[in-house]
């Protein structure tokens, strides 16, 4: 008896301890509370990270389950939360008394964009340290631009200009088109005419992204990147089997048509592309067969392979590009029975290899070469208008064929590792570039770069990125100074950043203006063999703001620039004559401005404003007092893109105006001159449609609204008092136009 009484004492015993261990869980339990995460649309988020951070500083991890629930300690005050997840934006919540539930919102609508010009490895747009716009596919498929001219045409302290048989050029920051680098995947287009690179002969059909740096990354990409950089990302090939087609027709008599297929296999792919311009010439008054805007036929095509091997991703991509201009003559008095017809060829090849490899975690080796060639060929001949026949005119001075190529190599070494302090890239830079022709003195002429540069981000502090570079340079010619370049990015506050640069730029003369003679019916200039290269300073600030709110993203950015270049070069008078130009330094110019922009998306709806106002110097205040010393002119952009989601459409809406441009120049003769030209305002629209699980879209647009063609360009000799008046093309007026794309995807 005596045991079992204490047997039963010892049982009563423990279940009393197992009722206080329940009565303490359950306490437990009473002392969490529930938090529900859900998206927008009412469904549960699961596996969502939070961190909770208490008032007294104590922080806490957790997840949410499949049904999107987490919970938090009754003793923790005042939580503050971090929710982050992979597909809906980060969210900081201070949890309110009785709050239970909390909505995330989708992460696309402010998802940041990749870059790649001037970085490490690809970088999202906001931790760039250099300021990377970006035009993404979207954009130019809504602004219906078929080549780089027309998208540019809408960019703010982007201006275009147009000439008749050199094509279309622009300037970044009012500095003129031989200080932009234009680069395709990184390599560099080469066959400037007068200095620029032909925007319209730069085609956009296989293009996914166009990246645009403002400001000098001659530290990278050594000379002409003086003013800017406009990288041009191809679509790149897929592992499966991909077919798109596209047709445009333009109501000026544009037809073009292009397609490219992708098959892919394994660890292969191979994608190839053809396709044709045409542009049948336009003129105000169609009363005779000479045309303002000059007829053109283009012919692209491309093959590119892809392939990895041990860890080695290698592509090959080889471009040829044919373009025909022709430029058709008075018929000749007294009986209009002939006319001289020339005729402008361009070819162009681009061969290129990229070779990237990773190096353990965080090093990447990137190998670009290759070959690009270009030929522009004249061709004078006297049409028969009654038997159409041709006669090649044998005045060599009407013929001419003139050519360029460049061997080029840019390799690169880059750490890059998120968490370090200290991030690097060391690399080489090889361009020999070759021309020859009967116009070139002694008929062949060559010059090379031969560069090493690196640069170091080095992070003090989390929010804090100083990255200095230098760059030294042999060229073959010019005597070449070290290059340096910082630039500063400070993360002021989660949404705020603060950015700041320099950068040196060094622009030796090209080939063309050094040795080359062009002479046509519009074009008398004489290279300068005694040219002393361009050397500029940039100073750059900017503030920008984005902050996500709800189903949108609304963004600001204030910034300021302010351009030095010793030694210009430009085209001067020596003999009036002869109307006869050659290049020159004319000494130093200046470049200075300020810009807004801002930006508002919401679900389907985005919206954006700039506004920019920029200085330009004019050389003739340096002797003449009354003469202010920059001339000013503003620009002013806005578009407006909405998707109706359930009808498969957008619409768009672009508008560029063009401030009046004044200014002043002085002749070699001591004459000084004032200049102005009109300004003038440029508007899209378009609608696109889907159909088919958006395989197939149509592309309904008309271009140059307010009829935009010439704009008056007045000449006030002898300072303000006498002189002339003419016009600039800016367009051939207001056109509609229709696309349709066939986009398949398979396995």
């Amino acid at each position: 008896m005596i045991i079992v009484k204490r047997n039963i004492k010892l049982s009563v015993s423990k279940i009393f301890f197992l009722f206080a261990l329940l009565f303490v869980s359950l306490n437990d339990v009473s002392a969490q509370k529930e938090i529900v995460v859900f998206d927008d649309k009412g469904n549960p988020v699961p596996y969502a990270g939070v961190s909770i951070t208490c008032s007294d500083n104590s922080t806490k991890q957790a997840i949410t389950t499949f049904n999107g629930v987490f919970t938090i300690d009754d003793g923790c005050v005042n939580p503050k939360l971090k929710i982050k997840h992979s597909t809906f934006q980060t969210k900081w919540v201070e949890l309110k008394t009785g709050q239970k539930e909390i909505v995330l919102y989708p992460r696309d609508i402010q998802m940041n964009t990749l870059v790649v010009t001037g970085q490490y490895s690809p970088t999202s747009d906001v931790k760039s340290v250099n300021k990377v716009k970006v035009i993404d596919n979207k954009r130019i498929l809504a602004q219906g631009a078929v080549n780089l001219q027309e998208l540019m045409e809408q960019e703010m302290n982007i201006r275009v200009s147009q000439d008749q048989f050199l094509g279309s050029s622009m300037s970044i920051q009012g500095l003129s088109g031989e200080n932009v680098k234009i680069l395709i995947d990184g390599v560099p287009i080469i066959g400037r005419q007068n200095g620029n690179i032909d925007l319209s002969q730069i085609n956009l059909s296989n293009i996914e992204r166009v990246e645009i740096v403002e400001g000098p990354l001659s530290v990278s990409y050594g000379t002409n990147a003086l003013a800017g950089t406009i990288n041009l990302i191809t679509k790149k090939n897929t592992e499966n089997i991909a077919v798109n087609a596209n047709a445009y027709y333009e109501t000026i008599g544009q037809y073009n048509t292009d397609g490219n297929v992708n098959i892919g296999f394994k660890k292969h792919s191979l994608g190839l592309e053809i396709g044709r311009n045409y542009f049948d010439g336009y003129s105000q008054l169609d009363t005779s067969r000479v045309k303002e805007w000059k007829p053109k036929e283009q012919w692209f095509g491309g093959v590119r392979y892809q392939t990895t091997i041990n860890k080695v991703d290698i592509a090959l991509s080889s471009k040829l590009f044919n373009e025909k201009l022709t430029a058709r003559g008075e018929p000749r008095s007294p009986y209009f029975e002939t006319a001289f017809d020339d005729y402008y060829y361009t070819k162009r090849i681009d061969n290129s290899i990229t070779i990237n490899s990773k190096l353990g975690n965080y090093g990447l080796v990137n190998v670009l070469g290759g070959y690009n060639y270009y030929e522009r060929e004249k061709r004078a001949f006297l049409k028969d208008l009654v038997t159409i026949e041709y006669t090649l005119l044998d005045n060599p001075a009407l013929q001419d064929t003139s050519v360029f190529d460049l061997f080029f190599s840019r390799g690169t070494y880059s750490f890059a590792k998120d968490s370090s302090k200290l991030n690097f890239q060391l690399g080489y830079d090889i361009n020999v570039e070759t021309t020859r022709g009967k116009r070139i003195v002694d008929n062949t002429r060559e010059i090379g770069d031969y560069a090493l540069f690196g640069s170091v981000e080095y992070r003090p502090t989390t929010d804090l990125i100083i990255k200095p570079g230098i760059r030294y340079a042999y060229n073959t010619e010019y005597t070449s100074p070290i290059i340096p370049s910082l630039n500063v990015k400070y993360q002021a506050t989660q949404h705020l950043s603060l950015r700041g640069s320099y950068g040196r730029g060094f622009r030796s003369p090209s080939l063309k203006e050094l040795y080359f003679l062009f002479v046509d019916l519009n074009h008398n200039i004489q290279g300068n063999e005694s040219l002393n290269a361009e050397l500029s300073d940039n100073y750059m600030v900017q503030m920008a703001y984005k902050r996500g709110i709800k189903r949108g993203v609304y963004d600001f950015s204030l910034s300021g620039f302010y351009n030095k270049v010793n030694n210009q070069i430009s085209l001067a008078l020596i003999d009036a004559g002869e109307q006869l130009y050659t290049y020159t330094n004319i000494g130093q110019f200046y470049s200075q401005g300020i810009n807004f922009n801002s930006g508002f998306r919401y679900k389907t709806y985005k919206t954006s404003f700039g506004f920019s106002y920029i200085g330009r110097y004019n050389l003739a205040s340096e002797t003449n007092t009354e003469i202010e010393k920059y001339s000013y002119s503003p620009e002013f952009t806005t578009s407006f893109i909405y998707e109706v989601e359930e009808w498969q459409t957008s619409l768009s809406l672009f508008y560029k105006y063009a401030g009046k441009l004044l200014g002043y120049s002085v002749s070699d003769f001591g004459d000084v001159s004032q200049f102005e030209i009109s300004d003038y305002g440029m508007m899209d629209a378009s609608v696109i449609n889907f159909f088919w699980k958006k395989r197939i879209s149509t592309t309904v647009g008309v271009k140059n609204i307010f009829n935009v063609q010439d704009i008056q360009s007045s000449q006030l000799q002898g300072g303000v008092h006498s002189g002339g008046s003419g016009s600039l093309p800016v367009s051939w007026g207001r056109t509609f136009f229709i696309k349709l794309a066939l986009s398949i995807n398979g396995k």
